[in-house]
């Protein structure tokens, strides 16, 4: 029997082997969880330890040959065990990290459980109303949420010591979902990565607590409650970030960074403009206090109020040099509700620009004629219905008759006010 022969019997013997292996009925995947420790309360530390059992009842035993496989052979009461013999096995990272998570998720399920209020909408038939802003844990309350949060740190940080630190981004990079992590905090280090996750979650849990409380109304105190939070949040930010890093970490996830990116989604901006944009409204925030009023809730003086005007000025000067004449009326123009339905309606830019253009001349037209004293008021009615129906008539060739009036329902109010009703 020469050399290629052999090599192919044995191919074939292992081919065999395997697809008796395949076809051996088994238990499913997912042991059935056994705590050891009676009623006693389940911990990371326990189950590590073996004090958790993950076996379906039976002692792991060594694999022998001949023998029918089992999946208990492979289970162990040790979760570090039983992940070494998965690996010893032969069975996949990805595959592994499946089992485990699956494993203590059916674990914690029942502790969560507990913590979730029974309650159901007020009106659960899909033809009753009044349901508006019920969700699963709306009545939880604060000791529930508290005890909900550390118990999903408990799992997570036991899933993370079975299976590394980094299994949640390895189980993203295995989905083809997008690694959002340098998005978000662009040159920090891990470690200072680690110090504003921790403070991004208590912002949000305190965040939670507020709205929680507000039961679905946002009135001013709930905002005012909202927008000191978030003034120390930042602050905190402050403890640990330097100003350029803080402005760089604002950049990627400031409200106004996650309103930007829907605003400007037209505007198609650059880095460099982006930057600038995102600086320009930073500014404008800090100016634009509810009421003109001081954060020691005293009024403004006149000097304060100088002072103010001027520093919006030369926030509006920075962005015109950043940006460049055409750019910043572009900016202007996307900026703002009207034109940029205009766009997402499929008109050109360019006639976008004519439609901003013709709004100018039109409303200096109507305000001269509303000014001209020497009109009688029919006369000033009909003029002005006159410059109304010339205007219609320009957009309706400009746009088309359909998006023209689009246009005047979804923000060409202007068109409207022009002349009195008939």
């Amino acid at each position: 029997m020469n050399l290629r022969l052999a090599i192919l019997l044995v191919s074939l013997g292992a081919n065999v082997v395997l697809v008796a292996f395949v076809a051996i009925p088994r238990p499913p995947l997912a042991p059935q969880i056994q705590r050891a420790t009676g009623n006693k309360s389940v911990t990371p530390a326990a189950m590590t330890s073996g004090q958790v059992s993950v076996i379906s009842g039976e002692p792991a035993v060594a694999l022998h040959e001949g023998s029918a496989f089992r999946w208990s052979q492979l289970e162990s009461q040790d979760y570090k065990e039983y992940i070494s013999r998965l690996r010893g096995f032969g069975v996949p990272e990805r595959v592994i990290r499946d089992i485990i998570i699956a494993d203590v998720q059916k674990l914690y399920r029942p502790r969560f459980a507990a913590l979730r209020p029974s309650k159901k909408p007020a009106n659960p038939n899909f033809w009753e109303t009044r349901n508006q802003g019920f969700y699963p844990n709306r009545d939880q309350t604060k000791e529930q949420r508290e005890q909900t949060r550390a118990l999903q740190k408990e799992q997570t940080d036991l899933i993370k010591t079975l299976l590394g630190a980094d299994v949640y981004e390895l189980i993203s990079k295995d989905s083809g979902q997008p690694d959002w992590t340098e998005r978000m905090y662009g040159p920090l280090s891990k470690e200072e990565r680690e110090k504003i996750s921790e403070m991004q979650q208590r912002f949000q849990e305190a965040l939670t607590d507020i709205y929680a409380k507000a039961e679905g109304y946002i009135d001013q105190d709930t905002q005012a409650e909202v927008a000191a939070l978030r003034r120390k949040h930042r602050d905190e930010l402050a403890t640990v970030l330097t100003p350029e890093q803080l402005f760089e970490y604002e950049l990627r996830n400031s409200e106004i960074t996650q309103t930007m990116r829907w605003e400007l989604s037209s505007f198609s901006p650059s880095e460099s403009e982006f930057r600038s944009v995102f600086a320009y409204k930073q500014a404008l925030q800090e100016l634009d206090k509810p009421q003109g009023i001081a954060d020691d809730e005293t009024p403004l003086t006149p000097e304060q109020r100088k002072a103010q005007q001027q520093s919006r000025k030369e926030a509006e000067e920075a962005l015109k040099t950043a940006l460049g004449e055409d750019r910043l009326k572009e900016y202007k123009l996307m900026d703002r509700y009207e034109y940029r339905n205009l766009l997402e309606a499929g008109i050109s830019k360019e006639n976008v620009f004519k439609v901003s253009d013709m709004r100018g001349e039109v409303e200096l037209a109507a305000q001269k004629v509303r000014q001209d004293k020497s009109l009688s008021n029919e006369q000033r009615t009909e003029a002005l219905r006159a410059i109304k129906a010339e205007t219609e008539k320009a957009l309706t060739e400009m746009l088309g008759e359909r998006r023209a009036k689009y246009y005047s329902s979804s923000g060409g109010w202007w068109l409207r006010n022009l002349a009195p009703s008939p």
